[in-house]
């Protein structure tokens, strides 16, 4: 297993070396949490279809309006349904999704009796799939875009904290340091499934792009983040990518989804 502060490097950066070739029959992730990396653009492993999907996810696929945006719905959820088939040894066709008010999927509690958890994120092509067991865990990911009004959003979006750290980076840093701040701040909200109930503002994460990920405060207090971890993670080039996990968590292992 690799530690979890190996796994940052340049988050900036992909680096292959850190996504292990995934293996036939995931054990469960008790103790750890197994990133899988998945590129949408790229065709679902051979033999595995979109027949595993249930009718409501195939009628979800059809409403997108864009081809390449249910392509890249239906590669995905088929690869989350064959991924918890092999931690759950349940078909893949046979899983059942329960939603939150988030519209966030979750496995039904008749076939979850150990508490398996995940977290799926993604953006441009590219998705996270986070698996855990009994503890919160949330991931995300975002392609750095250089046409995006940074300083608008952050002024919208991030606690005062925040955004006076991206006002103390030096230029060349604010839009990197600008999507650090984002996919840290989705991570940590995602992690509960149904999302705290408070807004982007009141919470505040750290904005420096090269620098180790930290909850500072929520809604001021800087010791209600105390149980949770954030680390950023190397996934591929132009893209910045979190975890968000429960102390618990002390080691990942990572995963490229072939």
């Amino acid at each position: 297993m690799k530690e979890v502060s190996v796994l940052a490097g340049d988050p900036k950066q992909g680096d292959d070396r850190l996504w292990s070739q995934a293996p036939s029959q995931p054990s469960f992730p008790t103790g750890r949490v197994d990133l899988w990396r998945l590129r949408l653009d790229e065709p679902l492993k051979a033999g595995f279809e979109a027949s595993v999907l249930s009718s409501d996810e195939i009628a979800r696929a059809s409403r997108f309006h864009f081809e390449k945006d249910r392509i890249h719905f239906t590669r995905c959820r088929s690869a989350l349904r064959g991924l918890l088939a092999g931690y759950l040894a349940i078909p893949a066709a046979e899983i059942r999704f329960e939603y939150l008010a988030s519209a966030k999927p979750q496995l039904a509690a008749e076939q979850n009796p150990r508490a398996l958890r995940f977290n799926v994120s993604h953006s441009a092509g590219m998705a996270l799939i986070a698996v855990g067991s009994e503890h919160r865990l949330g991931v995300d990911i975002e392609k750095i875009r250089s046409d995006v009004d940074t300083a608008s959003l952050a002024e919208r979006f991030f606690s005062l904290r925040e955004r006076v750290g991206l006002r103390a980076l030096p230029d060349h840093l604010r839009v990197p340091g600008f999507f650090a701040c984002w996919t840290r701040k989705e991570a940590f909200l995602t992690a509960p499934g149904d999302g705290f109930s408070f807004p982007l503002a009141d919470f505040s994460v750290t904005t420096h792009p090269d620098l180790g990920p930290r909850l500072e405060d929520i809604k001021g207090n800087t010791e209600a983040g105390k149980q949770w971890f954030l680390a950023d993670l190397s996934v591929v080039d132009s893209f910045r990518a979190t975890v968000a996990l429960e102390c618990s968590y002390s080691r990942l292992e990572t995963y490229a989804w072939t």
